[in-house]
């Protein structure tokens, strides 16, 4: 028991101080990644004024005279008129 008492803060130890020197160094290594990835997705979206980018197109398999199946039950209402 005393030994696993001594490796549990031994370890213990060790992550604190990997948290305290080196966790610095990776956050800021994944965020100068995330960074340059950002303004790199500005400088490919800049475009001259007026031009058009079109991001999505449906297929046209998708589209069918039947697309207003989705839009749900008509319901038909009546006014009730109160004393």
């Amino acid at each position: 028991m005393l030994e696993f008492i001594f490796w549990f803060i031994i370890i213990y130890i060790v992550l604190r101080l990997a948290a305290k020197y080196f966790l610095p160094f990776i956050v800021k290594y994944y965020l100068k990644k995330f960074q340059q990835r950002f303004y790199q997705q500005d400088i490919n979206t800049n475009r001259k004024e007026g031009e058009t980018n079109v991001d999505y197109v449906p297929d046209k398999k998708s589209k069918t005279n039947n697309s207003d199946t989705n839009i749900g039950e008509y319901i038909d209402y009546e006014e009730i008129e109160s004393k």
